[in-house]
């Protein structure tokens, strides 16, 4: 293993503070190290630079093990461990240096997994990345019932649990479910809740007590003296960190080989990190920990300086800066919301009512002209708060004091007192216009006004609101709790108060904003429908429907845009599709095939049920069964009444998958370019934060820019780099 080369400590100084008392716990004689971290300022995320990690190892160091019986390592009360210093790493990544960085990590963390006595983690709060890997060096690990996630996100980064964690966690809950949290979870940002890892046996108890409480200390410590004692009554124990192989059912290599096949099926080798970090799974069944810390090192140190992971760190901070700070909400204060009016009461608005309940704690009012779906839909907001109660989302007293603030107008008056109106009714122009010239008049003349149409003008709707400065786009996407992003539209006239308060909302509502000028299918849908565009094309022409609807799988998105078809209902996407045609007909097509499946009502191209695979001839009995065509069978009519001519059917399967997949390559690029040049979005960074968190684009592809970048899409299109007009 590479030897920790010197950094200046001035250019990544430690942010984190160390303690370390010697204390006797009750009923013990002898005394135990208690090491306690802390961040500066306290009370912040535990951050693990080289300069920390040398603190840490020094610590540990100047602890005397034969005066002590145990060593504890307790968190502050929000963070155990966040992991490592991002920037760091994305510095070392130019220098070539980063094996060094995790070779420090590995001798920091690895004092405590050769201690001469008991470990112990006291994970108080978060345990994430590096964090976790610290806990995992220990023998035990003590967390808490209303403890921060706990998980290894680094394969989501382009990168991977280098600091121990693709070996000790696999030996110390098995490899399919080390291989779950550590390579799936990861990549759809999943982390575990405290009660999940007690049952994966990734801690060793869970306390009712948390770090807020004044008796966190005297919980925690009774715990680790019933572990010490268990281990003394334990003399052949397992020792050194989470090195105790868990069966999980099946062998070692049957689960790697399984993810493997897994993770080809969903990323079809579009992300190295998974891969690398299953190849150092596969390897630690037989290597001691410093075999694999040696082996993790090399490879972190050959994977982290290519282009892929350096474009999943710079998208990470991109979208993590993001979150804490919008750069275009102008430095202006906005408005105080204390009532909102929601127009309509289908699945949107009761989505947005919700929210609005949730994230703001002030009333909240439906209106609709249907009074039986009004009435069903303030019962389904009722009803949502209560089903979050009963996951232990919230407590019971919490959804019952949500639920009372949102109601029903019984009348326009009920909602003339509202700060904040905004309309999700069908998306129709006329219905859209006269539903906010008619709310206009009954507001306030300073209320704002909003709508959450997915691709309308939103200056054609500003000319039916007086004062059109308090209107804007305010796009929230669905499903509403799952998807982060908010486009902010504006229009000629908005003012900045008006764009401030929309901010503002959007940070209450804890949704990263972009904002965005006003063009048909703002960014997220303008994007996805370019990117369908060719596909459909080559559908249209003859293309065999699954070869076209494959042709993107190296890209490693997580739907078929056949997938995302049926998720956004072929009825929305035609309909978004022609508004896009009628504004840019050379580059937006309307799919004869799209257009008959929505004359004939139908709901679903893709068949509900799978039966035999393509090339599959057996039924499971050893009889012939039939091919499973690739189409629901209407959907499939529907395809070969709209193919041209016969000759056209005959070409099936001539277009390359490989051709098609370039087709949308250059189509992005040349869409993105346009968007950029008309100033629809101010800076392409802007475009990859809308497509990681409004369209789910994998985050371990770096964004999108930087993918059309790598692939030369930009520079055959455009001419130029997306990176490069982010240097000027």
């Amino acid at each position: 293993m590479a030897s920790p080369a010197p950094l200046e400590q001035d250019q990544f100084p430690s942010t984190v503070d160390i303690s370390v008392q010697n204390r006797v716990l009750p009923g013990r004689e002898r005394p135990t190290a208690v090491i306690r971290l802390d961040s500066r300022p306290s009370g912040g995320l535990v951050i693990w630079s080289s300069a920390a990690l040398t603190q840490l190892r020094d610590a540990v160091d100047g602890i005397d093990q034969d005066q002590v019986e145990a060593i504890v390592v307790v968190g502050n009360r929000h963070s155990f461990g966040a992991g490592a210093n991002l920037d760091e790493i994305r510095h070392r990544q130019e220098e070539g240096s980063a094996a060094e960085y995790i070779a420090t990590g590995h001798e920091a963390f690895g004092r405590l997994a050769e201690a001469a006595v008991p470990t112990f983690s006291v994970l108080s709060g978060q345990a994430l990345g590096g964090g976790l890997e610290l806990a995992l060096h220990t023998d035990h690990r003590i967390g808490h019932a209303g403890g921060g996630p706990l998980g290894l996100p680094e394969c989501r980064l382009g990168i991977f649990p280098a600091w121990g964690g693709v070996y000790l966690l696999p030996h110390l809950i098995g490899p399919s479910a080390a291989i779950d949290a550590m390579v799936f979870n990861s990549v759809r940002g999943r982390h575990m809740r405290p009660s999940e890892a007690l049952d994966l046996g990734l801690v060793d108890r869970l306390l009712d007590v948390g770090p807020d409480d004044d008796a966190w200390d005297a919980a925690w410590e009774p715990a680790v003296v019933d572990l010490l004692t268990q281990g003394e009554d334990d003399s052949q124990a397992p020792r050194g960190g989470a090195e105790q192989s868990k069966p999980d059912g099946g062998s070692w290599q049957e689960a790697v080989d399984s993810a493997r096949a897994r993770a080809e099926a969903q990323w079809h080798g579009a992300a190295p990190a998974p891969l690398a970090a299953l190849g150092l799974v596969a390897a630690a069944e037989t290597q001691s920990r410093s075999e694999s810390a040696a082996a993790a090192t090399d490879s972190f140190g050959e994977l982290v300086t290519g282009d892929i992971a350096k474009a999943c760190l710079r998208t990470f901070r991109l979208v993590d800066g993001r979150s804490r700070r919008a750069p275009d909400r102008p430095d202006v204060p906005g408005r105080e919301i204390r009532k909102v009016g929601v127009v309509g009461a289908g699945l949107m608005a009761r989505q947005l009512a919700a929210l609005f309940a949730r994230s703001l704690r002030v009333p909240v009012v439906l209106t609709d002209i249907d009074q039986e779906q009004l009435a069903n839909g303030v019962r389904w907001v009722s009803e949502r708060f209560r089903r979050q109660a009963d996951q232990g989302r919230m407590t019971p007293e919490e959804a019952e004091t949500l639920a009372a603030l949102v109601t029903g107008a019984a009348s326009d008056a009920d909602l003339a007192d509202v700060d904040f109106l905004i309309e999700a009714t069908p998306e129709d122009m006329k219905i859209k216009q006269a539903v906010l010239g008619h709310w206009a008049g009954v507001l306030r003349p300073d209320a704002m006004l909003a709508t959450n149409t997915s691709s309308l003008s939103v200056t054609r709707m500003s000319e039916a609101v007086p004062n059109p400065e308090r209107f804007v786009g305010f796009h929230v996407f669905n499903p509403v709790d799952s998807t982060p992003l908010l486009e902010i539209i504006t229009t000629p006239t908005t003012d900045p108060e008006t764009l401030s308060t929309a901010f503002d909302l959007a940070a209450a509502m804890r949704r990263t904003a972009v904002r965005v000028a006003d063009a048909p299918g703002f960014v997220v849908n303008r994007i996805l429908l370019r990117m369908f565009d060719p596909v459909l094309q080559a559908i249209d022409d003859g293309m065999d429907p699954g070869a076209a609807d494959h042709a993107l799988d190296s890209l490693g998105l997580p739907m078929t845009p056949l997938q995302l078809l049926d998720f956004v209902g072929p009825a929305v996407l035609h309909h978004v599709g022609e508004t896009m045609h009628a504004a840019y007909p050379d580059r937006f097509h309307v799919s004869p095939w799209m257009a008959e499946v929505v004359a004939q009502g139908i709901t679903k191209v893709l068949p509900t049920k799978a039966g035999p695979a393509e090339g599959d001839t057996s039924d499971g009995d050893g009889q012939t069964a039939p091919l499973r065509p690739y189409l629901e069978a209407a959907a499939e009519a529907a395809r070969v009444k709209t193919v041209p001519d016969p000759r056209s059917r005959a070409r099936q399967g001539t277009v390359e998958p490989s051709a098609l997949l370039r087709d949308v390559e250059l189509a992005l690029a040349e869409e993105i370019g346009i968007m950029l040049d008309e100033g629809v979005i101010a800076r392409a960074e802007d475009v990859d934060v809308c497509m990681v968190l409004g369209a789910n684009w994998p985050f371990f592809l770096g964004g999108i820019t930087p993918h059309l970048d790598r692939v030369g899409a930009t520079m055959e299109v455009l001419g130029r780099r997306f990176a490069d007009a982010a240097k000027e």
